[in-house]
């Protein structure tokens, strides 16, 4: 038995193509997204934490 390895560049699109279920599927409109977490916390930390935020 004999086993055979590639190597490969992994930063060269003709060796490492993008797989067919990793593209897009069509243009999203981009207002109508949700922020991800990370700006969302960017944005406005105290909404994370509204319990230590609050004023006694």
């Amino acid at each position: 038995m004999e086993i055979r390895t590639k190597i490969y560049d992994c930063k060269n699109p003709e060796q490492n193509p993008v797989p067919r279920w990793m593209g897009y599927y069509g243009k999203s409109d981009k207002s109508s997204v949700e922020l991800d977490p990370v700006e969302q916390f960017k944005q406005n930390p105290d909404s994370f934490f509204p319990e230590f935020t609050k004023k006694k």
